[in-house]
Formats: structure tokens, C-alpha cells, sequence
């Protein structure tokens, strides 16, 4: 909890998906209306010229389920990188990995067919985990439930390979995949180029295990 009070960056993340979670489901049960048509990210939308669709779909959750899943990735691995990179790198981060997503989850299909969710930019903040500390070894919880002890570099890896196999094999084509893949490449592309650039910030400790589905 004290290493997420000092990540003022992630709680404000947390807060306004949390509120805009909140805010579809007053508007849904109270005035049968929908921030989907507005938010989403679409074919349509993009053709409408609704540019802001790129970036605020990943701010919109698509359920409870999906909302709960996306902010405890976001619990677990927001602190860490946000001290590791500073408040303005790592929110370019979230940002360049939400866009990546969508971007390729919208312009892979023909048809128009909304988009929401944060999933492609926590699938970026989770390989960047990875790049930044690919050895520190971690406990994954898959599923919630069973605890895996791995290397960081085998979480970025899995989420690549997981998101492409799921996509390749049509499971569960109702999730957005190819957001979760193209939200990782970039995360790794972004953090590699920190990297190289030397703008990781050495941290005092060493951070907890990370759970994650």
C-alpha cells in the first residue's frame, strides 16, 4: 500500500477507470444510455472522425470481471514502473501501449465492432516489467490460483505467446487478443528503447512477487 501512495500516476490510472466503470453503469440502469458509442474504439467511430477513440476505449471496461482483473495487473506492476521510469515515462508508456493495442486489434478485421478495455495497456506494462527486470523472479498466480515461481522475462514471454495463440486458434474470439499482443510489443519496444537510452531509475529495494491471470 506505501509503494502505491507513492505512485500517484497509477492511482490516478485506477481512479478513472474505476469512475468511468461506475458512471456506464449509472448511465446503463438509470437513462438506458451508453459511454460505448462515444468511448469505444470502431471502424465506424475512426471513419466518423472520433480520433479520441484510441485512446479513451482503454479507460472503458467491458464488465466487473474485466475491470477487476485489468486494475489488480495495473496494482501489481503500476508502483514498480512508475518508480523505475518516473511519472511522465511511464504514463507514455500505459498511453503508447493502449494505442498500440487498439490499433491493431481495430485495423486486423474489416468489420466494425467496439473495443474496450485497458487490457492492451496493462499486457504493455507487463512486458515492460519484463525488459526493465527480466531476472528478478516472481510467483504468478494463474488464474488467481495457481502460484507459478518464474522469471519476469517468462511473464513478458508468456502474454506474447498466450495473446498470439489465442488469437492464431480462435479461443474466446470475443476477447481482443490481438489489443493484448500489440499492447505488449509495444510495452517491450518502448522499455528496450529506455533502456538503451539509460532512463531507468535504480530502485532501493527489491520490489514483491507479482500475481497476475
Amino acid at each position: 500500500m506505501e509503494r502505491l501512495r507513492e505512485s500517484p500516476v497509477t492511482l490516478i490510472l485506477i481512479g478513472i477507470n474505476a469512475a468511468l466503470f461506475l458512471t456506464e453503469e449509472i448511465f446503463r440502469l438509470f437513462f438506458d444510455s451508453s459511454l460505448f458509442p462515444i468511448m469505444a474504439l470502431s471502424l465506424e467511430g475512426i471513419g466518423d472522425g472520433e480520433w479520441w477513440q484510441f485512446l479513451t476505449h482503454a479507460f472503458l471496461q467491458g464488465n466487473l470481471f474485466h475491470l477487476m482483473v485489468n486494475m489488480v495487473a495495473l496494482w501489481f506492476t503500476g508502483p514498480i514502473l512508475e518508480e523505475l521510469l518516473g511519472a511522465w515515462r511511464y504514463l507514455l508508456l500505459y498511453v503508447v501501449a493502449a494505442l498500440a493495442g487498439g490499433i491493431l486489434q481495430t485495423y486486423s478485421s474489416s468489420q466494425s465492432v467496439d473495443l474496450v478495455g485497458a487490457s492492451g495497456a496493462v499486457c504493455g506494462l507487463l512486458t515492460g516489467f519484463a525488459t526493465l527486470l527480466p531476472r528478478l523472479e516472481i510467483t504468478a498466480l494463474i488464474f488467481f490460483v495457481i502460484p507459478v515461481r518464474m522469471k519476469a522475462a517468462m511473464l513478458g514471454w508468456l502474454v506474447v505467446i498466450v495473446s498470439l495463440l489465442c488469437w492464431f486458434l480462435r479461443i474466446e474470439p470475443g476477447i481482443g487478443h490481438l489489443a493484448h499482443l500489440g499492447g505488449a510489443i509495444a510495452g517491450f519496444v518502448v522499455c528496450l528503447i529506455y533502456r538503451k537510452l539509460g532512463l531507468i531509475r535504480a530502485l532501493p529495494e527489491m520490489p514483491p512477487a507479482i500475481p497476475h491471470k
